[in-house]
């Protein structure tokens, strides 16, 4: 690469309608819900203004179904405008089939993304990201290494998932087997990479553009061994064109840090990315509360608070505080309470979407 500058970093989001909508197993609720929806603005928010503070000359993309709304008195569309953020309004045409899986339903929007980057964007090399990120360190040495391999993968290691076990719904054993079903080289398995990072330059994002349609094809014929995920999907068309599995693990990790998975490690300071999946409810609504706190002037991010210090004490790295394990507590009740709500509801037949799409 000639200027690794030249990174897209975006995230995305779906905004499901009742239709559509599907389980989110690490929010407790249904993803229609106008809560559901907060908590992935919150997060967003968050990922922008940490890449910002760190990234300030690289392009911010965000991708997504739906307006933007205000949210807990923080006008997205304003913090977007200062920040330069760009919004590319993008439907969904990537979904399994409604009752095909419970939870996760809109994740293999990332194909749609990916097919886009491909046909309309010139930039050297691109990053799709979970929301639930922040950043800890500049983009400049991770765009290195994507113009080095081509494409960086995030391997899931049998520490999290053992090999034969099914990982939401199928075994790498599984995904060898639907590999071999499309054309792919026979093995007995194929490892199983992460969703939460894409990162790929431009010829590359279109290899693999070319690719999808061809695939998803079967994925919709519900044959054996079908991907359930975009994590099974990626992993699949990583192992087809035979890149280099772990490639982006110096880069980021998925970091948990509950009560009872907890898997952090002193060399996470050390890392560009921090995946945060677990603290959706709690660590992000704490940070987004210096947005709150600052909406009338959002322009400089770190000036916010926005900085690893930060992020560290509010998400419990590398160890959780005193404090941030009562406000934990306390949040996890809450979550209980509200997950029982939501649950009681959808079994009544009560919709709890907002018709105004706009999050509280």
């Amino acid at each position: 690469m000639s200027n690794e500058l030249d990174a897209v970093i975006t995230t995305w989001f779906v905004s499901d309608d009742p239709e559509h909508a599907s389980f989110f197993p690490q929010i407790g609720g249904s993803s229609e819900t106008t809560e559901a929806k907060a908590i992935y603005w919150r997060c967003i928010l968050c990922f922008f203004a940490s890449s910002i503070a760190v990234n300030p000359r690289n392009t911010h993309v965000l991708f997504t179904n739906s307006k933007l709304p205000i949210v807990d008195g923080v006008d997205v569309a304003q913090a977007f405008d200062q920040w330069q953020v760009r919004v590319v309004y993008l439907p969904i045409s990537y979904r399994l089939p409604r009752g095909r899986v419970e939870a996760w339903g809109n994740q293999f929007y990332i194909f749609d993304i990916i097919k886009y980057l491909a046909e309309f964007c010139e930039n050297e090399c691109y990053l799709v990201l979970d929301s639930d990120c922040v950043w800890v360190r500049p983009v400049t040495e991770l765009a290195k290494a994507i113009g080095q391999h081509g494409v960086l993968t995030y391997l899931i290691d049998d520490r999290e998932h053992p090999e034969a076990e099914p990982i939401n719904g199928l075994s790498r054993q599984g995904m060898a087997r639907f590999l071999g079903s499309v054309g792919g080289k026979p093995r007995d398995s194929i490892p199983y990479c992460g969703g939460e990072i894409f990162a790929a330059t431009r010829d590359e994002t279109k290899r693999l553009a070319g690719q999808i349609d061809r695939v998803w094809a079967h994925v919709l014929a519900d044959e054996k061994d079908t991907p359930k995920e975009e994590a099974h999907l990626l992993s699949i068309l990583y192992a087809m064109n035979e890149y280099e599995v772990g490639t982006a693990n110096s880069f980021i990790k998925r970091i948990w840090t509950t009560f009872k998975r907890n898997n952090v490690e002193a060399s996470d300071v050390d890392l560009t990315i921090w995946h945060l999946p677990s603290e959706k409810m709690f660590g992000f609504r704490r940070l987004f509360r210096k947005l709150v706190t600052g909406r009338h002037n959002y322009r400089d991010p770190a000036a916010l608070g926005f900085r690893p210090d930060v992020y560290g004490l509010t998400m419990g790295l590398p160890r959780r505080s005193a404090s941030k394990l009562v406000r934990d507590i306390s949040a996890k009740l809450l979550q209980r309470l509200y997950s029982l709500d939501t649950t009681k509801r959808l079994r009544a037949g009560v919709s709890i979407w907002n018709k105004s799409g706009t999050s509280r």
